[in-house]
């Protein structure tokens, strides 16, 4: 078996649309995502991703976007608020642990921060098997216990009943005593309508409950951060732009995109050829080998990008097709099918400022703004040094609402 890389903009954006390349990063993490939507493949992938894609709709977006979101923010923010200060990455972790749990379909009862902390503290247990394969060996038997024990946990309080409470609803539906449109608006209960049709056993919906919860929230939290720290930086460096945050209505979302260009959630997708392919640079992968696409190296572009494609420039003009965040949210198959719920649409001239999809990190940060947030002066970001890619593993924060730049 061999392993190619792939770095050029239009060669990995050819290999990631070949059908005939297998997801391979989650190798490692076949314990808890086996059999989640992200490592399927072929027809099971295909049934599978169109009945969560009924969810994924513009109207539910909007919906989650104007009333689930802001409810959410406030229960999350409101002790930090509170007290002043805090921590951007547990602030983060909290903020999107309850937004993609409520989008899952993961019932939150008692919407307390203790029950939040809970979700948090497995959703980090869970974070340790993409990163199995890069563990010390010594290692490997005690995460597999821990992560293991979190799932364990995680379905006895959480999704068991989650999947209990929607069951009874859809049989009330079924008796006739419960309208359809009563019922939950989230992934759960897709899968639960089609869980025939889909095979779905309860190890299934295990591991789909807990992939959501990665995507949703671990991954989330990654692009959060960055885009509030890149915008914090430009702002002291560019003062001028605070009255463009105040008169673009786009302006935050653009931020966005470009933070997602430069700090893709994983900076390499990787593939397992399922028959022999010829890619990019007539590289020529037989079946078995491994083709590692570097999303990283492919945004930083200057053919596609300019000169300065390395830096942060919310300003920056793409031309064509070109996505401004390149093509950190994957193409083809395994392209990111929360993306415009994360990240929105991209505005268009004739975008209206009160119909406009904007995506929850967007919102998020520009709601951050509204409530004065700044890097503590006291206190500095600490990156994770556990792993390869930039990642903070804390960000303190004070929150200043008489300086707020947005009111």
């Amino acid at each position: 078996m061999k392993e190619y890389h792939i770095a050029s903009f239009d060669g990995c954006s050819h290999a990631l649309k070949q059908n005939d390349l297998r997801q391979a990063l989650y190798d490692q993490a076949s314990l808890m995502m086996e059999h989640a939507l992200v490592n399927l493949h072929g027809a099971e992938h295909r049934a599978r991703r169109n009945v969560e894609a009924t969810v994924f709709r513009k109207n539910i977006f909007l919906d989650y976007e104007k009333n689930v979101l802001p409810r959410t923010l406030d229960e999350t923010l409101a002790p930090f608020l509170k007290i002043g200060h805090g921590d951007l990455v547990d602030i983060g972790y909290r903020i999107m642990m309850n937004l993609t749990a409520d989008f899952a379909g993961i019932d939150r009862p008692e919407r307390s921060p203790e029950e939040t902390e809970e979700l948090v503290r497995l959703l980090k247990e869970f974070s340790l098997a993409p990163a199995l394969g890069q563990s010390r060996p010594e290692d490997v038997a005690e995460k597999r216990a821990r992560i293991e024990a979190a799932m364990a946990e995680f379905n006895a309080a959480f999704l068991a009943p989650s999947i209990a409470r929607r069951r009874s609803l859809l049989a009330e539906r079924d008796a006739g005593t419960r309208d359809d449109a009563d019922l939950p608006k989230d992934v759960l209960t897709a899968l639960i309508r089609e869980q025939d049709k889909l095979a779905m056993t309860d190890e299934k919906f295990l591991q789909e409950g807990i992939f959501y919860a990665l995507a949703g929230a671990h991954t989330s939290i990654h692009s959060l951060t960055h885009a509030v720290n890149e915008l914090l930086q430009w702002l002291k460096a560019h003062p001028e732009d605070v009255e463009t945050l105040r008169s673009d209505p786009f302006f935050v979302q653009r931020c966005v995109f470009e933070s997602v260009r430069l700090h893709p959630s994983s900076p390499v997708a990787k593939r397992r050829a399922l028959c022999p392919i010829t890619l990019a640079d007539d590289i020529k992968a037989d079946e078995g080998d491994i083709v590692v696409v570097n999303l990283h190296a492919a945004n930083r572009s200057r053919d596609l990008f300019g000169d300065d494609a390395d830096s942060y420039n919310p300003h920056r003009e793409v031309g064509g097709p070109l996505a401004p965040h390149g093509i950190s949210m994957g193409l083809g198959m395994h392209a990111c099918l929360g993306r415009n719920l994360a990240i929105g649409v991209e505005p268009r001239a004739d975008s209206e400022p009160e119909t406009h999809q904007y995506g929850t990190v967007p919102l998020i940060v520009e709601a951050l703004l509204r409530c004065g947030i700044q890097a503590d002066p006291d206190k500095q970001p600490a990156k994770d040094e556990g792993i390869t890619r930039i990642t903070f593993a804390s960000y303190p924060i004070v929150f200043r609402p008489d300086e707020a730049p947005i009111a």
